[in-house]
């Protein structure tokens, strides 16, 4: 009976031991997480800072911060004087394929949030490099842009130009104001009448945009870059969770 009880105290020391190891591997899993939730929220942050100083704000015409030798004041201009405004297609979700290959190469966007928008992956295009914005629901008013060649479900509003307009900068400034024309009355809307008739202050010199759309992708890079090292190490935890418990 004595050596029993040595036993069943020797058996309940390891088990506590266990259980202190796991629950120390899994704080500091937590803790990268955290870490890097901190890394893409400062980086957003940043990122909203610049878009305030680099682009005017209401009854200004220069943004407070520039890159040398960009003097001019900026100047007003209506979506539909420099887009082709259009939409997309409707598209069975039975027809996307959730992997990209060489029968279905080309990314599917939608109105979704999750992923940028990326619903998934089809065997044809609509769109070579775009500016799209979610026409209908909650996220309506919602700007992106999309290099590339791409699909676009009907739930996307699609801006081309030829001319250089559709690049990170005017997406970026015409995310800043979009949300204001949405409809609020019964399921939120931004159609393409209104889209076309929204002005926007923008540098004359085509120049000045191609800085700023490089500067602002980089900031996105980051971004994105750190949102994929969270999701790694979530994807890490729930594969340990599943393997270190029963």
């Amino acid at each position: 009976m004595k050596n029993k009880r040595k036993l069943v105290s020797s058996l309940s020391f390891w088990r506590k031991e266990e259980q202190k190891k796991i629950g120390e591997f899994f704080k500091v899993l937590d803790e990268r997480i955290a870490n890097q939730e901190r890394k893409i929220a400062k980086v957003k942050t940043l990122k909203s800072a610049y878009l305030t100083e680099m682009f005017p704000q209401e009854s200004e015409t220069v943004p407070k911060r520039r890159f040398k030798g960009f003097e001019e004041e900026w100047g007003k201009t209506k979506i539909g004087d420099i887009f082709n405004v259009t939409r997309g297609n409707v598209l069975s979700t039975t027809m996307v394929s959730v992997t990209k290959d060489e029968k279905t190469p080309y990314p599917v966007y939608s109105s979704q949030t999750q992923n940028n928008g990326l619903l998934g992956y089809y065997s044809d295009y609509l769109f070579d490099t775009a500016i799209t914005w979610t026409t209908d629901g909650a996220n309506a008013g919602t700007v992106n842009y999309r290099p590339g060649k791409f699909y676009s479900t009907n739930v996307n509003g699609v801006l081309l130009s030829n001319e250089g307009y559709a690049c990170t900068a005017v997406a970026e400034a015409l995310n800043l104001v979009a949300w204001k024309h949405v409809s609020k009355v019964g399921n939120p809307k931004l159609m393409n009448n209104v889209m076309s008739d929204i002005e926007l202050l923008l540098p004359n010199d085509l120049k000045e945009l191609e800085k700023l759309s490089s500067f602002f992708k980089n900031l996105d890079d980051q971004i994105t870059t750190e949102e994929k090292k969270r999701e790694k190490l979530k994807k890490m935890k729930e594969a340990y969770l599943e393997e270190m418990f029963v």
